[in-house]
């Protein structure tokens, strides 16, 4: 597995290395699928859930054949096909036995390939005769797959099923009905849309219910994050004090992406020490390049939608978004006008609801980095 060039890496997964903690998590998951239960994952955006996969997937080791898609990228089951199919062709590339095989089925399907100029994986598509032969190739894949021995195939975003203009319900009905034919693939089911994922294995009228254990993951403690970070520094002979990691935290909210994208512009500027105006001037530069996004942003709803955003986000968090205090201190008008305005910022996942683990809720602006650009307007 190839070095970063830099020891913070905003894409991709490089290692154990460059993977902060999630002990916990990847134990509880790598247990549940060795024990032949499938898991259903549930995380806000940009907090790391797509990482933590790829860590599973590492430390279950060569013998698993592990199987990333994520569903977001298909708008039909049509796509969601081809979309597999590539994807298992690329996990097994690594194995010339299993490649092989897998390879002689697709050709049957006479597939139009070809190698993605930029990652070198290969593309495929076929053109399917009908929604049923779409259905039944899955199946023959799913069967193929499951015959190479212990795998996983993780989907994530898997609530994207739910937008195709299709029966979802049926589309789950199947899906789950073909899982329960396997017997050595295991699945990860992944979203951010809690809503709509919940609802999905939650639910006593849906297929997938009951079907999977549940497993969930929040912001890494500041004090993994410290470690984590200064040990990086320390190996590149570089010095960070532990003030400049607590301003990079702080900044940041914990949220794993946002410690990553500052860190990452950090320690390219650091020489030998990081200074408070080293740190302030990459937080300004993240400012300036998202500015024309974020007023785009502004253009694309209500004046009194922004100004609810806008209030949300110089609070932190509101666990009472219909309070006196918080209306009054914002000039929001009326709770109703706050209520149809956080439906709209829900909906399109500009505000979201945590929960903490007491069970208590409260709304944070999703985009850390568009809640400090309007905390500092």
């Amino acid at each position: 597995m190839n070095e970063p060039i830099n020891p913070f890496p905003i894409y991709g997964y490089f290692g154990p290395d460059y993977f902060c903690n999630r002990a916990q998590e990847t134990n509880a998951i790598i247990s549940a699928l060795k024990n032949g239960r499938n898991v259903t994952l549930y995380a806000p955006r940009r907090i790391g859930k797509t990482g933590l996969i790829h860590h599973v997937f590492h430390h279950l080791g060569k013998k698993w054949n592990c199987i990333y898609l994520d569903v977001q990228e298909s708008f039909s089951f049509k796509d969601f096909a081809n979309n597999l199919l590539e994807a298992a062709l690329n996990a097994v590339s690594k194995n010339k036995t299993l490649l092989k095989q897998f390879q002689d089925w697709l050709l049957m399907l006479r597939p139009v390939m070809s190698a993605n100029p930029h990652s070198g994986n290969l593309q495929l598509e076929i053109e399917f005769a009908s929604e049923n032969h779409q259905r039944a190739t899955v199946k023959e894949a799913l069967k193929l797959l499951d015959s190479f021995g212990p795998g996983v195939i993780a989907l994530d975003e898997f609530q994207q099923i739910t937008s195709w203009e299709v029966d979802t319900v049926s589309v789950e009905g199947w899906i789950r009905s073909e899982m329960q034919q396997l017997k050595n693939l295991r699945f990860i089911f992944s979203g951010s849309q809690y809503h709509l994922l919940s609802e999905m294995f939650t639910s006593a009228k849906r297929p997938f219910y009951a079907s999977t254990q549940a497993a969930s993951i929040g912001k890494i403690p500041a004090e993994d994050y410290t470690s984590y970070i200064r040990q990086h520094f320390k190996t590149n002979n570089l010095n960070i004090a532990q003030d400049e990691v607590n301003q990079i935290l702080t900044w940041a909210d914990g949220n794993t992406y946002n410690v990553q994208l500052l860190c990452n512009r950090v320690f390219s500027k650091t020489k030998k020490e990081t200074t408070r105006e080293l740190i302030d001037t990459s937080i300004l530069e993240i400012y300036a390049e998202n500015k024309l996004s974020y007023l785009a942003l502004s253009n694309s709803m209500s004046k009194y939608q922004w100004q609810v955003l806008t209030a949300i986000a110089l609070e932190g968090k509101v666990y009472q978004t219909t309070s006196k205090d918080f209306i009054t201190r914002h000039k929001l008008g009326s709770s109703a006008s706050v209520l149809r305005a956080l439906e709209f910022l829900t909906s399109r996942e500009l505000v979201y609801q945590y929960l903490e683990d007491t069970g208590k809720s409260y709304y944070e602006i999703y985009d850390i980095i568009l809640m400090r650009w309007l905390q500092k307007k």
